[in-house]
This record gives C-alpha cells, structure tokens and sequence, in this order.
C-alpha cells in the first residue's frame, strides 16, 4: 500500500550529538517529498532518530516515543521509505510544582523549574538547559551536556555549511521558517564544495533580506547579543564562499559556561533564540 493513502508523515526528528549528517540526510529527504517535521512528538506516531545517543539521551528519547500517540513507527535516518504518521492535537506540556518567590519589584509570583531539551526541534544535540522561571521570565538557569560525540561533522572545509546551518535553526525558533528553509538549502549548495560567483550571489541576496527584515531586527534587538551573533554568522559565511577561513566555534564548554548568565533576566521565547545564537556542537568531542 503507497503512502499515497495516507496523509504526508510529519516526522519528529531527534538528533544525537554525533548525528548531524544523519540529521541533514533527513531534512533533505523530508525537502525532496514535500513532507514538514513534526514540531512536536504529540503531533505523529513518527519518530526518526540521527546518530547514536548515548545512555542519556536514550533514556530521554525512550519518554518521548512511550508518550507518542499510536500507531507509531520508530525510524532511523535511513528507514523513511514507507513509512507514514497521524497527526494529533498539541502537546500540553507539563511542569513541576510552582513555588512562590519574590520578584524584581517585590510580588509574590510563582516559580516554575522547566528543563528545554534535549529532545526539542531546533535545538543543539545532547544540550539540557534547566530553567527557574518566575512569570515568563527566567531568574536563574543551568546548562548540561547529556550526549555528546568523538569528532565534530563542522570540519574546517564546511565552515560556511557550519553557518548556514546555525543561521537556518536560529530563523526557524524565530518563527521564520520560509528564511530558515533557504539557509537550510544554501547550507547543502555548499557542502557541495560549491565555490565562486554563483554561491556568493545566492547568499548575498539572503543575507540581504535576512537583513532588511524590521520584524527580526525588533524581535532580536537587546536580546543575549542574539541579533550580534546572527550578524557576525552572515559576514563569515560571505567570507568562507569567497575562500577565507575563520577561527572555528567556540569550545561548547566554555559555552555552556557562560550561557547561564546570558539567560538570566530573558524571557521563555528570548532564552531559545539565545540558545540558537550560540549554537554549541556537543559533538566536537568529549573535551569541547
């Protein structure tokens, strides 16, 4: 029976720390056939797994595919033919217990603790952030990595790939997903090893849109030196199509270690555009 039968499967993706390539296989093959990930597990009975996850994120993985709805099918990046999923109401999402606390201008409001990740589409593999929040805003937070790899898919060779693939995530947590869709087809245009005038062209008129835009401009503005990082992304993937080479990213240690403090005093929503603009790779090594 062909999948003509059924509604097109919206997969949700989960992705190791070693599972980058595994993860661009299956947003290729979801962009060939039409198919939207899944921004939820609640949403399908799919659930496509990239890499090998460690015991941890395993553990995590199995929690999201016990809550999803039946029938469910469990895939590897390369086990998307004839497969379909359902579709499904959204995720009402639980949180702990509130406390009460003080806030900033002497209320009683309650505190929530609410972990992000690692299961959480757009997100850095194997990252755990824990957030305490009073309201929407975010009055202490801490960063774990649950899984991570031996050696980092981003080599030196990649590096505007590397970008482009930040610069896609972060405009799709931003809810600009038509942009995000262009950097994410750039971004496989230049692992191609696609160099020269063509590349260069297609990105600047990327770039220029993406920078032109108010609504991005005003929803990043002040907020963790999100708007900063995007900017300083569209510059270097200019220069690495024109054959310049960057330092590589910062060491995820040392950006789990300062992610704590950007966090503090941002709201829900700003605290995942942060986490989208330092876009730390767990799989560079158990050393960061």
């Amino acid at each position: 029976m062909g999948l003509s039968r059924f509604a097109a499967p919206r997969p949700f993706v989960v992705t190791a720390a070693d599972g980058t390539g595994d993860r661009l296989a299956v947003e290729g093959t979801l962009r060939t056939r039409g198919w939207r990930p899944a921004l939820s597990s609640a949403e399908t009975g799919l659930l496509v797994v990239c890499g090998n996850p460690g015991p941890a994120l395993a553990e995590a993985i199995d929690t999201v595919w016990r809550d999803m709805p039946e029938p469910r099918t469990r895939a590897s990046a390369s086990d998307l033919e004839g497969v379909a999923g359902g579709s499904r109401g959204p995720l009402e999402m639980d949180a702990g217990m509130a406390g009460r606390a003080d806030d900033r201008d002497g209320l009683r409001l309650d505190v929530l603790h609410v972990p992000l990740g690692p299961v959480l589409p757009y997100w850095p593999a194997g990252l755990r952030v824990d957030l305490t929040l009073q309201g929407d805003v975010v009055q202490a937070a801490g960063a774990t990595a649950v899984d991570t790899g031996e050696g980092t898919f981003w080599t030196e060779e990649r590096q505007a790939a590397a970008r482009l693939d930040s610069v896609s995530r972060l405009l799709r947590v931003a809810g600009w997903e038509a942009a995000g869709e262009r950097a994410a087809v750039l971004r496989d245009e230049a692992l191609t090893g696609a160099t020269g005038d063509v590349p260069a062209r297609r990105f600047a008129a990327f770039a220029r849109t993406v920078g032109r835009s108010r609504a991005l401009r005003w929803m990043t503005r002040g907020v963790g030196g999100v708007q900063e990082r995007l900017d300083e992304w569209l510059r270097e993937i200019a220069e690495s199509l024109e054959g310049r080479v960057h330092r590589p990213r910062a060491p995820w240690g040392e950006v789990l270690e300062r992610l704590p403090s950007r966090l503090e005093g941002a709201g829900l929503a700003q605290a995942r555009l942060i986490v989208a603009s330092l876009d730390p790779d767990l799989g560079a090594g158990a050393d960061g």
